[in-house]
């Protein structure tokens, strides 16, 4: 069992939660991945790449039980975990963006 296999299936999520589905697809993706943290520039440094993004995006769906709408999908939204945990949280709150 991964570590986003314990994500709860409700409408709130962690930054840790969100970091570690970050964590887990980019290692998939690569096969090792540096420490990532909740600040950490992964835009900048080359660490997400667009099937990494859509396989973040798909581990969050799947662990939330819902699927989130197509415009969370934008670089300013996957800067770093912390970033994407507020951009989640705001569609789960019903925020509009």
């Amino acid at each position: 069992m991964t570590t986003h296999d314990h994500l709860e299936q409700s409408s709130a999520v962690s930054v840790d939660d969100v970091r570690a589905v970050v964590s887990e697809a980019i290692a998939r993706r690569h096969g090792r991945t540096e420490p990532i943290e909740n600040d950490t520039e992964i835009l900048l440094t080359g660490m997400l790449d667009s099937l990494t993004l859509v396989n973040i995006v798909a581990d969050l769906e799947r662990h939330l039980g819902r699927k989130l709408p197509e415009d969370l999908v934008v670089a300013r939204n996957f800067r770093t975990p912390q970033t994407l945990h507020a951009s989640v949280s705001a569609v789960l709150a019903g925020e509009t963006r």
